[in-house]
């Protein structure tokens, strides 16, 4: 009889020790639910670095969002620049704002592949590709070399056609984004002289 009463005093301690157990787990799980983080990790911004190779021009890149914001200020209208990604991963989008009159020549070039636009002040825009220094091919929207391009007026609002004070943004090609590709070179120039 003895022997009976401590095998179920043994197993009465047992259960509440398990009980005791299980509200502290339901516990430290309520509290991390109620902390406000997912549990997911938001992985960092990217990191990029500029090579310039004119004094004259300002380039510098930003992240919004899942965007990169690549602002270009060139006085004399030509420049060149790489952009390389430092760390972190390239976002969905990659825009290039120019703050430029018109763009009557922008080289965008990473890997073996070369997409030249050509925009007119009549918002006519041209594009070819070269691929492993094949003679260039023009392309159109379907294409996933194509780089999407709009114009701004100073105030930030949409216009049809480069203005005096305006931006023209143009956005990285799909096939560059799809890619893992470390940088990219840019060269422009506003007016062929």
């Amino acid at each position: 009889m003895q022997n009976r009463k401590s095998l179920t005093c043994l197993t009465n301690t047992s259960i509440s020790a398990r009980f005791a157990m299980f509200l502290l787990l339901c516990t430290t799980l309520s509290v991390a639910s109620c902390s406000g983080t997912s549990g997911m990790v938001e992985p960092a911004a990217a990191k990029y670095k500029v090579n310039n190779t004119r004094p004259s021009s300002q380039i510098t890149v930003s992240n919004e969002g899942d965007v990169a914001n690549v602002q270009v200020i060139s006085e004399t209208g030509i420049g060149s620049a790489t952009i390389s990604l430092e760390s972190g991963s390239w976002p969905n989008s990659i825009q290039m704002h120019f703050h430029l009159q018109g763009l009557e020549g922008l080289h965008f070039l990473y890997d073996e592949t070369t997409v030249n636009i050509s925009v007119n002040t009549q918002a006519m825009i041209l594009q070819d590709v070269s691929v492993d220094g094949a003679p260039a091919e023009e392309i159109d929207e379907a294409s996933s070399y194509w780089m999407a391009v709009s114009f701004e007026d100073s105030d930030g609002s949409a216009v049809s056609s480069p203005v005096a004070g305006g931006v023209i943004i143009v956005e990285a090609p799909a096939a560059f984004l799809a890619g893992e590709y470390p940088e990219f070179t840019i060269n422009w120039i506003d007016f062929y002289r």
